[in-house]
């Protein structure tokens, strides 16, 4: 059973920003909006060094714990419907998160809808991948992470990269992706009424502030569920029971594992989208241990994580919390 705090906290979303979001909503008081939020959501991680820099041309945020290994470093594409961006929400998050690892991290500012539509977005990731790169930083000691639109983006970049052949980092994990373009999948309609902070509505205006008339949803660096994840690391994939966007998860990670990639994916009940951002939650304390953990494994060991003996290399783990 979810904990009181995220049972509240979803009651929260629900009638404070799921119905203020939708079609009708311009972009600036989206990002208003959100803004005000971030002030609940973030507050500064203890001993965090933030730089402005670049990373590949993109404007980018350089974050830094105390006793970070010099080598290694977490890549952050974040979420915000590839339309805004909370970055004092990332800062928190990710100043935890690296502590827990020992990495630096990276969060590009990349370009946002809708002034700057598909293909902006996953044009600048990658730019920020290769930048890792050529930086000199061993592809075995780089995790890529996202949520929501984040997660779509990190998905992307990792199949172009393979297509330009770049080698590819330690693992990758996405919260909450976006894999299908906004397709009605079946939890994008079962879940219309139950998902707390989305609405359908919501996801017309971002799914139209991003895409340019004619865009085809099925080009892979729009919906990476139909590209190819032939050559992927090790993959750990969250999502919410309640989300819209669940099957999104489902469907990436099986076909991920059908294409040989090592996957755990993981279900929570009832939990929000990005659940893992809200510090004050229990639940988001297990799943932030979790992700390092799976992190600290692959950084650890480059041939791939090990699945358990009883679980096929290529399987989906899907896991369901709590169980």
């Amino acid at each position: 059973m979810p904990s009181f705090k995220s049972r509240l906290l979803n009651g929260l979303i629900r009638s404070l920003m799921r119905p203020r979001i939708n079609e009708k909503t311009s972009p600036s008081e989206v990002r208003q909006r959100i803004d005000r939020l971030s002030g609940v959501l973030s507050r500064p991680w203890p001993g965090q060094r933030m730089d402005k820099s670049e990373l590949g041309g993109v404007p980018s945020d350089y974050l830094e714990q105390p006793g970070s290994h010099p080598e290694r470093t977490l890549l952050y594409l974040h979420g915000g419907g590839f339309m805004f961006h909370a970055p004092k929400v990332y800062h928190s998050f990710l100043g935890h998160l690296c502590s827990l690892i020992g990495t630096s991290a990276w969060l590009p500012d990349y370009r946002l809808a809708p002034e700057h539509p598909f293909p902006a977005g996953p044009e600048d990731c990658l730019a920020a991948y290769r930048g890792l790169l050529d930086k000199g930083i061993a592809a075995e000691n780089i995790v890529v992470m996202g949520d929501s639109a984040g997660g779509c983006l990190t998905l992307v970049t990792l199949q172009q990269a393979l297509k330009e052949g770049l080698p590819m980092p330690a693992c990758a994990v996405t919260l909450s992706a976006v894999t299908e373009g906004y397709s009605p999948s079946a939890t994008f309609i079962a879940n219309r009424q139950r998902d707390p902070m989305f609405s359908p509505r919501a996801t017309t205006l971002f799914r139209d502030s991003y895409l340019p008339p004619g865009t085809d949803p099925t080009d892979p660096r729009v919906s990476p569920y139909y590209g190819d994840f032939t050559g992927f690391p090790p993959l750990l994939m969250f999502a919410g029971s309640t989300e819209m966007l669940l099957s999104d998860t489902i469907g990436a990670s099986r076909k991920a594992a059908l294409q040989g990639v090592s996957v755990h994916a993981q279900v929570w009940k009832s939990m929000c989208h990005v659940w893992p951002l809200f510090r004050q939650l229990p639940e988001a304390q297990i799943a932030r241990i979790t992700i390092a953990n799976f992190m600290n494994q692959a950084l650890d060991n480059p041939a791939g994580i090990a699945l358990p003996a009883e679980i096929p290399q290529g399987w989906v783990t899907m896991n369901t919390f709590p169980s």
